[in-house]
C-alpha cells in the first residue's frame, strides 16, 4: 500500500507543482486532488473498519495528512475559496511530519522515507508561509520545491514497488 500511496502524492504534487508554475489552469488540478484524495480515503477507512493493530491506524493517520491536504485543494479550486484555510491546515501539518520523520530515522531500515517526510514537513511549511501569511514571494520556490518533492517521491515509490532498494 505504500508504494500506491507514494506514487499518488508523487503525482498529484507534480501536477499541483505544474499549477503553481502557471503551466495548467486551476481547474485542470481538481480531478487529481479529487482522486488521490478518494483513493487514500479509501484505503484509510479500509484500515480502519479492519485494522487491529495501533500501528496500521497511526499509518492511517498519517495517510490522512495527505489526504485531507488535497481534498482542501480540491475544494478550494471547486468553490474559488481563498488559500488562507490550506495554508492554516498546512502548519500543524508540517508539525506534525517531523516527529514522523524523526520516527522514521530512528527505525532501522527506513532512512529514505525520514527523508521524504523532513522534504514533506518542508514543503507543507512553505505553504503555510505562501498561503496563510501571504509571503508571495516564495510562490516560484514553493513550486519548483514541490516538484522536486514530486521526484524525490517516485523515486520512493519505484523503490518502495520494486523492493529494489529497501529505503537505505
Amino acid at each position: 500500500m505504500l508504494a500506491l500511496g507514494l506514487w499518488l502524492v508523487g503525482f498529484v504534487l507534480f501536477i499541483n507543482g505544474l499549477w503553481l508554475l502557471g503551466k495548467m489552469d486551476s481547474k485542470a488540478v481538481i480531478p487529481m486532488n479529487i482522486f488521490v484524495f478518494i483513493i487514500q480515503l479509501a484505503g484509510v477507512l479500509r484500515i480502519v473498519f479492519t485494522g487491529d493493530d495501533i500501528s496500521e491506524y497511526y499509518g492511517a493517520a498519517l495517510t490522512l495528512l495527505f489526504t485531507f491536504t488535497y481534498g482542501y485543494v480540491a475544494a478550494t479550486q471547486i468553490w474559488k475559496l481563498d488559500g488562507h484555510g490550506v495554508g492554516w491546515y498546512c502548519l500543524p501539518v508540517a508539525l506534525i511530519a517531523i516527529p514522523a520523520g524523526i520516527q522514521s530515522l530512528q527505525t532501522e531500515g527506513q532512512a529514505g522515507l525520514a527523508v521524504l517526510w523532513f522534504m514533506w514537513a518542508t514543503l507543507w511549511f512553505m505553504y503555510w508561509l505562501l498561503l496563510a501569511v501571504d509571503m508571495t514571494r516564495i510562490a516560484k520556490i514553493t513550486a519548483w520545491w514541490t516538484v522536486v518533492n514530486a521526484v524525490v517521491t517516485f523515486a520512493g515509490a519505484w523503490l518502495t514497488a520494486t523492493d529494489y532498494m529497501a529505503w537505505w
